[in-house]
Parts: structure tokens; C-alpha cells; sequence
């Protein structure tokens, strides 16, 4: 309060209340008054330097933020990103000590799993946002100019959507299918009647596409890309091998799956006139036990990782050799016929069989040979239930609502869904998988913007240069190694936005020419398009491969390496954010940068590595680099492996062999994404800030744009799922791991050495 301003009549007043009278009072006053007239002018000189102070320093201040603004990024892009980010990020976790909460933290709590879904996270959001445009394109009303691929598309929508046809018709449909078959219409299984199961197998596989048992598909030949082949496979039972495996671990799901199929019989018989009544509890016990015996002479997906263990090239006679059975008087049993199974395929296709020169890949030896045991000891009866079972589980939900009712059930007590997918959603889905290009070609013309495709390549481009200089600067991988390795990455084609030929005025005519969709029948439909597909497929077998084509529609929010095409491929679905068009570089970088570096890391990861540049199968490297790369991955194994998810309990953890692909993709896709983006810098130096988070240098952002892509809800049972049977670790720990093992991003966020976010030992490969 020393330089209150204080009004000088109360000053006096306060003066003379202290007793002071008379001409001495006076003199008094005379003092009192000259040092208050020098204290004023004090004061006045005080307030005008303060405010001159005060002036320069809001002068200083202004100066300050025109300085943020000018480098501060604006754009509507921008702003965007910076929403999405300060959204996501947890101001009170320390990125050094949990960086997947510090990105993700205020993500995780505002964007629960919705109760249509079992996991929610950014790509799942971004493909519900593609449903709703492809939703609207399917809806348009379309003109008699529309090429007739897009016609089909959009009459396929609104079959799908009426229910009430569905119901109309009701078993009919499915009966006629099963009556095809040699399956049991008047009742469920056993009929009774002789059951050839190897020709319903085959038969199965024909019309449908449906794999019972045996899996089998024309693909091109690993060992020689030039040509396709016949390839032949262990296949899934219907639900996870794993579970059936262990069921004192997975009791629930297994009790559930054992309600759902006694239910979905027990509907089937109801709906049944004059059906002869089984017991539809015994019928489901009887499944899932054979279903646990084909689990159990399943080979491992550890083992399988070796493909030592897997491509045997042979022909039909000596497969059929090597899965006859030798009896007691040295007769042979032949369940399994491969040349019968073979012919049941191929039948009404251009394909005939020379079973001395035309080949089969066989995938796993084991399992066909336990197969061929398996069924010659299983009754008919069992055989029959299974097949039954595989072919109607299929079919049931294309028919009446109690079928996908009982569907919905199962998906809601396993993975945890609480409302049904909408219709619509559910159809235009169905659309996308059926009619991806046509529907890619409305989508591209409306949502897709060229100039988008040219800057990803220029991405991919500084993605494989970065790769190149960390490919030379490895310490252990011998010269001729390198250069193999250069020739590969290389060759390496990149696939981005959308086929060249869609555009094109035919092309999309003759990709689906032999494609019909019958109005009203969605049953029908789905026959139909089914066999068609298949018989496509199959013909392939006498067609020289396409080297250039897609694996994927353009509608398709996810990413693609292929080992042996060589090619990666970034659709235009992934091609917007929060993946890309970010508005800054080191955003851009970090997130589809870092996918991008992904899928081309795939192609020396611990299976693409094994394919040479053109596609196939060879050793190409060099035992002594070989162990060395063996020695650097068992570290990633090793370190994912230690994971535990804690949601679930003690007892899972990340399957460190089985996810050790993925995770070498996630480590070295950042490290190249990161380095490219240093190679833009120097391009194009300086990068703006995001406005309200100016405090990150770009690149901090890097490293936000990379975890804030994994940002990521689910459900106990679709997390369950993942870890047990899934190639790729949880999402936390795609942030956690990589990151961890990266200097660039300690040094970037100041992590003291030994915090879990920079410990001590680092997996580095590329």
C-alpha cells in the first residue's frame, strides 16, 4: 500500500486528527504539503515509466503471438488434426512412463465401444464413416446409362434389405441347396440314408466356396510365380482350435457355441413340417466333439510359421499315396479320394485334369494324412452332422430373423456386442464385398482426390529410400545380402488409390462379366455370385497370373503387402484421416507414413523374407546374415512375449512367435517413416506448429501421429479373441513396444534412460 493514490483532503483531515493546532499546525501543513507535491510528481513519474514498461511489455506479448500465428498452421486440415489430438491426449500421464495413455488416455474415455460393435478404434471409425458414403452412392437412383456392374451393385443394396422376402420364402431356399448336396431336408442329421461326405465336401466347395475340412483354392505357385497351382490346406472347425483345445480356459465361449448350435437345430426342426424329431442337444455335443478331434491334428500356427513345414509340390497320385491307409489284410482304405474330390470341384469349368502332369501344392502333410485316420474311424453318422452343420450354419441367416437372431446371441454372450448391426450397414457391406470396384468406381469419381494418390507415391518413395540407407548402414547383413535386399525393395511396386483400369470405359463391364444378381432373391443372388466366383477362381488354373492386379477395392480401409506379387498397396479408403491429409508432415509421416513403411517392412519380416524379389519362395540369403537376423528377431519375440494383458488376467499374454511379423512391420515401418520425414525436412525445411499444441516440436507430433492411429476400445471377449488367435498385438502394445525400442523418440520426448518408455535394451532389426 506504499503508493496508494489517496485523495489529498482526507490526507489533511487524517493529519489533523493527530492533534496538531496553531501556527505550528500551520508550518506543519507547509511541509506536509511540499512533500506530497514531491511525492505526487514521484508517483506520476512512477506510473508513467509502468506504463511505458507495461506498453512494451503487451507490445512484446502481441509481437509473440503474431510470431505463433505466422508459424502456427491454420488450415481447416490442421485444426482438425489439433481437435482430434487435444481430444486424445492425457495431460496427467507421463509419456515416458505409459506414452499410449499420454496419447490415447482422453481417446479411450470419450469413445467407448459403441453396442453395435465388439472393438472400437480408428480405422473401425473410419470404415463406419465409409459405410455411410458408400451408403449414399448405393442409394442414388441411378440412370439407365449406368454401366451395368454399378446397376447390379445398387439392386443388390435393396434386395438385401428386404427382410420381409426373406421371411416370405422362408426354408425353402436353403432346403433346395441341401437337397443338392445329398444333405438331409426332412430332418437334421443322421438321415439314415448312404452319406458320401467327400462328395459333399467337394460339392460344397463348388457351389458355395465353402471349405469343410479340407481346404483347397487355385493361387499362384510360391516357388514359381510364373504359373498358378491347385493348393490343398488344414481348415478351421468353425470356431477357434485353440478353445476347443483348452477348455477348462475357454468354458464360455465353448458353452456358448454348443447353445447356439442346439438352438439353431432345434429352430430348423420347429420350422419343419412333419420333421421326425431329434435330440438336438445330442446332435450339438456330437459337433463339437469331432469339431475338437480336427483341433486337435491341426498343426500349430508357431509350427507353420517355418515354411519349411509347409509347400510341398506333388502330384495327385502321391498325395493320394501319402494319405492311403494300409489294413490289417493290406487293403486300402480311401476315404479320402483326391481324384473323386478333385473332380466334384472342378466340374462345370474349362479345367481338365491331367492327374500325371497337373500338381497340387500341399500345404501340411500332417494334417491330411491325420485327416485320412481321423474319418476312417469316425462313424457315418458323426461325418454327416459335421458336414450338415457347416453347409446350414452358412445358409441358415440368409433365411428367416430367428436364425440371425440366434447369430446375433452368440456374438453378444462371446464378444460382448449389445445391439445389432443395422440393416443397411450390414448390406452395404455385403455390397462392398461383392461389387468392391463397381462401388469403388462411384466412390473414387466422388470422394477421391487425385492429387492425393500423387503425394502418397511421393510418401512410398521416401518410405523405400529411408529403407535403402538403413539397409546400408546395417552392421549385420554381408554385402551380398544388401543388394539382394536393395534389388527387392526396389522392385517393389506400389499400388495406391485405386486401379488405373477402373476408369476405364469396358474394364469394369469385363471384370464382372458372368455376375448376376436376381431381383428379389437375395438367396439366389448369393447362389449365384458364389458358384460364379469359385468357377473364376478355378479357371485361373489355366491362366497365366496377373501380375498387376488388385488385392483389395478401393473401398477398403486397411493397407497390403503381397509376398508374391511384391507389391504394396494403400486404397484410397486408408487415404483421409485421421491416416493421412493431416494437414502437417510430421503428422502425415507419423501415421500413414508409418503404415507405409509397414507393408513395406512386411517384405522382410520373418515370412516375407523368405520370398525373393520376384515373388518367390528361395533362400536369398546368406546362413551367416541369417542367423544374425534370427538372433535380433528372437529380441522381438522375447520382448513381446512379456506383455501380459491385464484385462484378462494373469494367464494371457502377447503370443510373441505369432505376432512377431506384425511387430518387426510396426518397428521397422517407424523407424523409415521417421527417417522419410527427416528427408522431407531437408527438402522442404521447417514445419508450422498445430495450433493449442504449440508446446510439440513436429517431432513430437511424429510420435503422436504415429500413437494417436492405435487409439483403440474392446470388449473382453473380441480382446480375448485377438490375443488367442490374432497376428497382431493389442493395440497398446503396438504403441508401447515400438516406441520403447526407438532412441529417437526418447530423445525427442527427454525420457530418462531405464524409464519404461527408454529402457535400457532396445530390438532393433531395420
Amino acid at each position: 500500500m506504499r503508493y496508494k493514490v489517496t485523495d489529498p483532503e482526507t490526507a489533511a483531515t487524517h493529519h489533523q486528527t493527530d492533534g496538531s493546532t496553531g501556527s505550528q499546525a500551520s508550518a506543519r501543513l507547509v511541509v506536509v504539503i511540499a512533500l506530497l507535491a514531491t511525492a505526487v510528481v514521484a508517483l506520476a513519474a512512477a506510473v508513467a515509466v509502468l506504463t511505458t514498461v507495461n506498453m512494451k511489455a503487451e507490445e512484446r506479448m502481441l509481437q509473440s503471438q503474431h510470431r505463433l500465428v505466422a508459424t502456427s498452421c491454420l488450415t481447416e486440415e490442421c485444426v482438425r488434426s489439433a481437435a482430434r489430438i487435444l481430444e486424445s491426449i492425457d495431460r496427467d500421464s507421463d509419456p515416458c512412463e505409459d506414452f499410449y495413455q499420454f496419447a490415447c488416455g482422453g481417446w479411450i474415455s470419450h469413445h467407448p465401444v459403441p453396442e453395435s460393435q465388439s472393438t472400437w478404434d480408428q480405422f473401425r471409425a473410419l470404415r463406419e464413416q465409409l459405410l455411410v458414403q458408400l451408403r449414399a452412392l448405393l442409394e442414388e437412383e441411378g440412370s439407365e446409362d449406368d454401366v451395368k456392374p454399378v446397376q447390379q451393385a445398387r439392386m443388390l443394396y435393396r434386395v438385401c434389405l428386404d427382410t420381409d422376402k426373406l421371411e416370405a420364402l422362408g426354408l425353402e431356399p436353403m432346403l433346395t441347396v441341401l437337397q443338392k448336396l445329398g444333405l438331409s431336408t426332412s430332418s437334421v442329421p443322421p438321415s439314415g440314408q448312404p452319406f458320401d461326405w467327400l462328395q459333399t465336401v467337394g460339392q460344397a466347395q463348388r457351389m458355395l466356396g465353402l471349405n469343410i475340412m479340407v481346404g483347397f483354392w487355385v493361387s499362384q505357385d510360391v516357388r514359381n510365380t510364373s504359373r498358378n497351382l491347385m493348393v490343398v490346406d488344414q481348415i478351421s472347425p468353425g470356431i477357434s482350435e485353440r478353445y476347443l483345445l483348452d477348455p477348462a480356459r475357454f468354458q464360455t465361449e465353448l458353452t456358448e457355441y454348443h447353445s447356439y448350435i442346439r438352438d439353431m437345430v432345434q429352430v430348423f426342426q420347429d420350422h419343419l413340417p412333419n420333421s421326425t424329431a431329434h435330440n438336438a442337444t445330442l446332435f450339438a455335443d456330437d459337433v463339437l466333439q469331432f469339431s475338437t478331434q480336427l483341433a486337435a491334428i491341426m498343426t500349430p500356427a508357431e509350427v507353420r510359421r517355418d515354411t519349411k513345414n509347409l509347400f510341398h509340390e506333388m502330384s495327385v497320385f502321391t498325395l493320394q499315396n501319402l494319405t492311403d491307409l494300409r489294413e490289417e489284410e493290406d487293403s486300402l482304405n480311401t476315404k479320402l479320394n483326391w481324384t473323386r474330390y478333385l473332380d466334384y470341384i472342378l466340374d462345370n469349368t474349362n479345367v481338365t485334369l491331367d492327374y500325371d502332369s497337373d500338381h497340387l501344392v500341399v500345404m501340411d502333410i500332417a494334417y491330411l494324412q491325420k485327416l485320412a485316420a481321423l474319418v476312417s474311424i469316425t462313424d457315418q453318422d458323426t461325418l454327416e452332422r459335421f458336414v450338415w452343420w457347416s453347409v446350414f450354419s452358412t445358409l441358415a441367416p440368409l433365411t428367416l430373423q430367428e436364425f440371425r437372431d440366434l447369430a446375433f446371441r452368440f456374438s453378444q454372450r462371446v464378444f460382448g456386442l449389445q445391439q445389432k448391426t443395422a440393416r443397411w450397414k450390414g448390406c452395404t457391406g455385403n455390397v462392398n464385398s461383392n461389387f468392391g470396384m463397381a462401388v469403388s468406381y462411384l466412390y473414387v469419381q466422388k470422394h477421391f482426390n487425385n492429387e492425393s494418390r500423387e503425394k502418397a507415391l511421393e510418401m512410398v518413395n521416401d518410405i523405400r529410400t529411408a529403407f535403402t540407407e538403413i539397409v546400408m548402414e546395417l552392421d549385420w547383413m554381408d554385402t551380398e545380402t544388401k543388394e539382394r535386399t536393395l534389388e527387392k525393395a526396389h522392385a517393389m511396386r506400389p499400388f495406391i488409390g485405386f486401379p488405373g483400369w477402373l476408369l476405364t470405359p469396358g474394364e469394369l463391364e469385363k471384370y464382372y462379366e458372368g455376375a448376376e444378381v436376381v431381383d428379389g432373391l437375395l438367396f439366389e443372388t448369393y447362389l449365384r455370385l458364389s458358384e460364379e466366383s469359385v468357377k473364376t477362381a478355378l479357371q485361373d488354373l489355366r491362366k497365366a497370373p496377373d501380375y498387376n492386379r488388385w488385392v483389395t477395392p478401393a473401398t477398403t480401409v486397411n493397407a497390403f503387402y503381397s509376398p508374391i506379387l511384391n507389391s504394396v498397396t494403400f486404397p484410397a479408403g486408408i487415404l483421409q484421416p485421421p491416416f493421412y491429409g493431416l494437414g502437417l508432415e510430421s503428422l502425415n509421416y507419423g501415421a500413414i507414413g508409418a503404415i507405409m513403411g509397414h507393408e513395406l517392412t512386411h517384405g522382410f519380416d520373418d515370412q516375407g523374407r523368405r520370398y525373393d524379389k520376384d515373388g518367390n519362395l528361395k533362400q536369398w540369403w546368406t546362413e551367416d546374415t541369417l542367423q544374425e537376423y534370427e538372433h535380433r528377431v528372437q529380441c522381438i519375440v522375447e520382448q513381446y512375449s512379456q506383455y501380459n494383458v491385464s484385462q484378462l488376467g494373469e494367464n494371457f499374454t502377447v503370443n510373441g512367435i505369432n505376432t512377431q511379423g506384425e511387430n518387426i512391420a510396426d518397428n521397422g515401418g517407424l523407424r523409415e517413416a521417421l527417417r522419410a520425414y527427416h528427408k522431407f525436412r531437408s527438402r522442404i525445411p521447417g514445419e508450422q506448429l498445430l495450433p493449442g499444441l504449440s508446446q510439440y516440436s513436429p517431432e513430437q507430433l511424429f510420435f503422436l501421429g504415429f500413437a494417436h492411429m492405435w487409439c483403440g476400445n474392446s470388449t473382453l471377449g473380441a480382446l480375448k479373441s485377438r490375443v488367442v488367435d490374432g497376428v497382431h498385438s493389442p493395440s497398446r502394445f503396438r504403441v508401447i513396444g515400438t516406441l520403447s525400442n526407438s532412441k529417437e523418440f526418447a530423445d525427442a520426448w527427454g525420457c530418462p534412460a531405464g524409464s519404461l518408455m527408454n529402457p535400457d535394451k532396445k530390438c532393433v532389426l531395420w
